[in-house]
């Protein structure tokens, strides 16, 4: 079975790994500083604070956020992964669905609708670029970058567009190395009550919310050989996404994700009514087809998101697929999308 995500692993993590063992500082360090350092350089923002995953992130920065100003109702994507809902709430606020879009990505009137909202969490998913990003909106944006890193809008880099952009070096993730997350800005006294609230002890007055939500000199060590590894792996999904395009001519299956300029993260098919027969079909061919979104936290989603639910499927889209798995990958869409 090709695995839908499959980290890299090998040599220069072992190395890096062993080095922090050898140093004696496993815990939130060194590792976890150059870690900022290197992110907030890539996102072209001033500071950047690493968290212990991508939902503590979040919620951390919903919080930060709330000391200027109460936020209480966030507008997030119907269609999402219930990681985003659950740290709004953990914040302490309010998810309020926004529509889903025929390319996944969000309707345009959610730009019209903002009135009435304190914030949105305005995420670019499956690694699209969310163009919605470079427009004025009425409330405070923190700017969701955790599938679609290292992709641009308009010449600048994906996280510089929002009040905080939040990511997650989760294994999975196109900057994974094992778990962990990040807040960036350029905001100082945001990411200075995010630093705060990731670790009590370090507090001189009360936050009123603090955790331990520090990330590992271990974890971030890995996290380092990844985003070196980062523009490389970008390269080798697109080349594989751009031999899919042709395999799916002719075929009654529209690709979304691979044709929108970003990160190319995933390689995302809408195939009308199909998707769960075709993962099925998939998996009978050893091709771990995924939903883009397991379910759907909205209990009221709107038409767009259900839609997406019932069309889309997610394939493999590994930077080091070997060429026996891309034959593989070639017959599988080939069987479980003939007419």
């Amino acid at each position: 079975m090709i695995p839908h995500s499959r980290p890299r692993f090998g040599p220069a993590f072992e190395a890096a790994l062993l080095e922090v063992l050898r140093s004696g500082q496993v815990v939130m360090g060194g590792q976890a500083v150059s870690l900022e350092s290197e992110l907030a350089m890539r996102l072209s923002q001033a500071r950047a604070a690493v968290t212990d995953s991508g939902t503590s992130a979040l919620m951390l920065a919903l919080r930060a956020m709330g000391m200027q100003g109460e936020i209480r109702r966030v507008g997030i994507p119907a269609y999402v992964c219930s990681s985003v809902p659950y740290a709004v709430r953990a914040a302490g606020s309010t998810p309020v669905a926004r529509g889903c879009g025929e390319d996944l990505r969000l309707c345009p009137q959610a730009l019209t609708q903002a009135e009435g909202l304190d914030a949105v969490v305005l995420v670019h998913p499956f690694g699209m670029v969310e163009p919605l990003a470079a427009a004025s909106w009425p409330c405070p944006v923190v700017e969701d970058v955790a599938q679609s890193v290292g992709a641009e809008l308009d010449g600048r880099p994906l996280g510089g567009f929002g009040r905080l952009a939040i990511g997650s070096f989760h294994a999975t993730k196109p900057w994974g190395g094992a778990y962990g997350g990040f807040v960036a800005g350029s905001d100082a006294a945001l990411l200075e009550a995010v630093c705060t609230m990731r670790d009590p002890d370090r507090a001189d007055a009360w936050p009123g919310y603090a955790g331990h939500h520090q990330l590992s000199d271990l974890h971030a060590a890995m996290a380092r050989v990844r985003l070196g590894w980062a523009d490389d792996e970008r390269a080798q999904r697109r080349l594989l996404a751009e031999r899919l395009d042709p395999w799916l001519a002719g075929l009654d299956v529209e690709p979304l994700a691979g044709r929108h300029d970003g990160n190319h993260f995933r390689y995302i098919v809408r195939a009308p009514g199909r998707a769960q027969q075709a993962i099925a079909l998939l998996r009978e061919h050893g091709v771990g087809a995924m939903p883009p979104v397991p379910r759907l936290w909205a209990v009221q989603a709107d038409a767009g998101a259900q839609r997406a639910m019932a069309d889309c499927v997610s394939v493999p889209l590994l930077a080091d697929m070997a060429e026996h798995e891309v034959k593989q990958l070639r017959n599988g869409l080939q069987y479980a999308f003939a007419d």
